[in-house]
């Protein structure tokens, strides 16, 4: 499989397949591997884990093979770099980020797991509505928006799909922010 999920009529997710079968790539999706690192990310160790070692990890991976590769090989679920503007400094900060497509938009999820500030690629967008996100090697700029309830609602099954920690941890803390992207045309200029 390759990461690039998309939604149909019904709303249920489906992964685009590659040429290759599910033998000759490993689908890692299914594996015991995957559930393992899938509850250990809903795991206060977990999130500090995630956040301060594999985040890094594979945000050096993913800029260098083009989405290829992150910290623990293929990556576990549809990946992209988002890159935000620090709402105080103005620096540029890069993140991995799971994340649905629904034709050209993007749809990214953060739960906060009750135990953490506030996600900063979250803040940012809020401040600054304009990121560059990266999809394998390709390279693009676009607007965020929080979703209304009716888009939470819709996205959200398909998001605890892409990753089922998200369940979990906003069972415990009852936040979440739900963005949509919205990709702008080539020609327009940003800070980004």
């Amino acid at each position: 499989m390759n990461g690039s999920p998309e939604l149909i009529e019904n709303g249920e997710l489906l992964m685009k397949r590659t040429s290759r079968s599910v033998k000759e790539t490993g689908d890692v999706r299914r594996s015991t591997w995957s559930a393992i690192l899938r509850r250990l990310g809903a795991t206060r160790i977990g999130v500090w884990v995630i956040k301060h070692v594999v985040s890094p990890l594979d945000r050096w991976l993913y800029q260098r093979t083009g989405g290829q590769r992150v910290a623990l090989g293929r990556p576990l679920g549809p990946l992209l770099l988002l890159t935000t503007t620090g709402r105080r400094t103005g620096k540029e900060h890069t993140t991995p980020v799971y994340y649905l497509r629904d034709g050209n938009r993007l749809v990214l999820c953060n739960v906060n797991p009750g135990f953490e500030h506030p996600n900063p690629w979250t803040l940012n967008l809020r401040a600054n509505p304009f990121a560059r996100v990266q999809i394998g090697s390709e390279r693009s700029i676009y607007q965020a928006r929080e979703a209304s309830q009716v888009e939470v609602e819709r996205y959200w099954p398909q998001l605890v799909q892409v990753w089922p920690a998200y369940q979990t941890l906003y069972g415990r803390s009852g936040q979440r922010l739900i963005f949509l992207l919205e990709p702008l045309p080539p020609s327009h200029t940003t800070t980004l």
